[in-house]
């Protein structure tokens, strides 16, 4: 007997504002659809975001996105659900998103709807409270609290599913919630109807990127999933040039986590040691079998708290040098071509490529938009053969974009970035023709508007950041001025160079840890309120508190250790290695990325299972080795585990720095696996030997 079909849910985009093409959706639209969800934001970008209430995204990418979604959703019976709006999710950031909607919605003449719209805030007063009692807990390394920091803080929690299925459950047909956990943007209308858990959540992981979980990945495409009534979920494209594998979807559920079998959310923890992943054909794969467990305290419940704060303004001065000038340069001075996306200089055999995107028009609007889609779509491009498929370049600022009056009259706008990806250096070229043709597609008036150029900064032409903070304007002027001379009594600076530009404010992270106070939770988190729309008017038609309950098995029997789950051992073999392998050569997939803003990890996925067996067995990714390949101290590798499941290795470690500090080379963490695809991989002949902590 065939399985039934008992849902099929549409993920528009990796996030609103990304941008999609409609006729991906519309194809998706051919078959039955019960609900059309994007997430719409992250902490990914930085804390600037949450601290100013701002958006991330161009404007008119983030409504042309929604106007899509909301023309999906009018000819479907089920809901229309966006997660973490404008960005960050914090009341100014859903605010914004609500105007927004309010116009497509006139614009597109919506009538006689429900719209629900939850907020994530939570007051400083209250936190406070809890980090008075000490029950504030760390979700790992930094950032450590301080009261006056957190009395400074605009904060708000991860809702998960239930304040979400409370309003599925009151009648909603939009949902515009604040901050959220991504997947439960998905899974909450699943388990609403009965899905089970373990199936929903692991649907949503894979969903919550669009089409990054596909080959070729991207998260400016759809993906669709399909549950039956047998326990099992597929995922197709409804673009023909993209497939989803078991290698696809399986790689892609280790990604931003910081174990690659176990995911921690507020009702439980996603245990997918035992999932299987399954291909129906050529372009589309499934899973099965993944467990969702009630755990102990802290899960459930427990939310995830993100401070933000204004640190100050902020100075900045790109300084183009002679190359010949590079080694008398401050060795503490980033500079793109030496160590502009790492702190640690190249070394032999690397190369850095700096990317520096100017664009220049009559408006400051203008030069920004441009600026803006250049640098989103450099990131996020997807190409044949890459590697990093977490984001191609590395951004040392949040806001990445930096605006100024230049010397023509004319509002200029620049970005600083860089990677040291030899295989995006390789076809860097093509790139940037493509994205250059997805603008005059997507966004013609854009490159009509403005003007551009990419400054390709590199040790032969190398480019100099000077950053500076200060919340005294007086002060901020001395000491960046101080900075500019103390790097030109050793250089000089040359043509093409941008001094004392005024960037966005500096903002810090002030709280990335678990409230776990159930009536704080239960009772004062995430306050429901009703509209009845029709257009751009949105009458109140109600409120509603989120109705808990418990969900997942309490009969696991696995483990829920994520220090010791799938761990590889250190574990040197025995004999002489018969030759070495470029790691560069053995993946198809060497990528870094945030883990939260105080993690980072590696994903390592193979050509195949025997040269992961190898790399497994060489000892070369074991947490010791780690360390000495990251230069870090061995009690900051948080684990190195082995995937047998799509044939990778995962490497955590805490971050250096909190994401998006001053000190900051790469905000998303998505350029820092250079090191890890230097490394070359002893082979040796004897028996494979399972490298796993027994």
């Amino acid at each position: 007997m065939m399985a039934k079909l008992v849902y099929r849910v549409v993920s528009a985009c990796g996030a609103l504002g990304y941008g999609f093409p409609n006729e991906s959706l519309q194809k998706a639209l051919e078959g039955r659809i019960d609900a059309v969800i994007s997430d719409a934001g992250s902490m990914d970008a930085g804390p600037y975001y949450l601290g100013t209430g701002s958006e991330y995204f161009e404007r008119e990418a983030v409504k042309a996105d929604f106007r899509h979604m909301v023309q999906a959703g009018e000819k479907i019976d089920g809901p229309v659900i966006l997660g973490s709006c404008g960005m960050a999710g914090g009341d100014r950031n859903l605010d914004w998103m609500i105007t927004l909607a309010k116009e497509v919605f006139d614009e597109l003449g919506v009538k006689d709807r429900t719209v629900a719209v939850i907020r994530s805030e939570l007051d400083a007063a209250t936190v406070i409270q809890e980090f008075r009692a000490a029950a504030l807990r760390p979700t790992g390394a930094g950032p450590e609290l301080n009261e006056v920091a957190l009395r400074e803080s605009t904060i708000v929690g991860q809702m998960g599913i239930h304040p979400l299925i409370t309003a599925l459950e009151g009648g909603a047909k939009y949902i515009l919630a604040g901050r959220s956990c991504d997947i439960a943007l998905f899974a909450s209308d699943m388990i609403r109807r009965g899905i089970d858990p373990g199936l929903a959540y692991h649907v949503g992981h894979v969903l919550e990127c669009g089409a990054l979980a596909c080959d070729p990945g991207s998260p400016s495409d759809c993906l669709v999933a399909e549950i039956y009534d047998d326990g099992t979920a597929l995922f197709v494209a409804p673009d023909p040039a993209r497939r989803c594998t078991p290698y696809s979807i399986a790689a892609h559920s280790l990604y931003e986590e910081s174990h690659p079998q176990l995911q921690f959310y507020p009702e439980g923890v996603l245990a997918m040691e035992h999932t299987e992943f399954f291909a129906r054909d050529a372009r589309t794969a499934g899973i099965r079998n993944s467990q969702f467990v009630h755990a102990g305290k802290p899960w459930p419940l427990s939310i995830k708290l993100e401070g933000a704060r204004y640190l100050g303004k902020r100075k900045v001065s790109l300084i183009q040098l002679d190359p010949a000038d590079l080694p008398r340069v401050p060795g503490d001075v980033l500079v793109y071509g030496r160590n502009g996306v790492q702190a640690t200089p190249v070394r032999e055999g690397e190369q850095e490529l700096g990317l520096i995107v100017e664009t220049s028009a009559s408006t400051p609007e203008a030069a920004e938009t441009l600026a803006s889609l250049l640098t989103h779509y450099l990131i996020h491009y997807g190409y044949a053969g890459r590697k990093a498929t977490a984001g191609n370049i590395a951004y040392p600022l949040s806001p990445n974009l930096v605006t100024f009056r230049r010397e023509d009259g004319r509002y200029g706008a620049v970005v600083p970035s860089g990677t040291r990806d030899p295989v995006f250096q390789a076809n860097y070229p093509m790139i940037k023709d493509a994205v250059i043709k997805l603008i005059e597609s997507e966004f013609p008036d854009a490159l009509r508007n403005a003007r551009w150029a990419i400054h390709e900064a590199s040790a032969s032409r190398p480019v100099a950041l000077l950053r500076t903070t200060d919340r005294d304007p007086g002060q901020l002027d001395v000491r960046h001025q101080a900075e500019l001379d103390r790097l030109q009594a050793h250089v000089a600076a040359r043509d093409g160079s941008r001094m004392n530009l005024d960037a966005g404010n500096a903002y810090e992270w002030t709280l990335y840890h678990l409230l776990q106070n159930e009536d704080v939770i239960r009772n004062r988190m995430f306050p429901i309120t009703y509209f009845r729309a029709t257009g751009s008017e949105w009458t109140e038609s109600g409120s509603d508190r989120p109705r808990y309950y418990d969900i997942g098995t309490t009969r696991y029997e696995g483990s829920l250790d994520d220090r010791t789950l799938s761990l590889i051992a250190d574990a040197p073999p025995e004999g002489e290695p018969e030759g070495r392998k470029p790691l560069l050569d053995m993946a198809v997939v060497i990528r870094s990325k945030d883990a939260g803003i105080n993690r980072l990890t590696f994903d390592i996925v193979f050509n195949s299972a025997g040269e992961y067996e190898a790399a497994l067995r060489s000892n070369v990714l074991c947490s010791a080795n780690v360390a000495r390949v990251l230069h870090v101290a061995p009690e900051r590798v948080v684990g190195t585990f082995f995937v047998d499941s799509c044939n990778a290795i995962k490497l955590t470690i805490d971050r250096p720095n909190i994401s998006a500090s001053p000190d900051e080379r790469d905000v998303f963490g998505a350029q820092q696996q250079a090191v890890i695809e230097q490394l070359s991989v002893p082979y040796y002949t004897e028996r494979l030997a399972m490298a796993c902590a027994l």
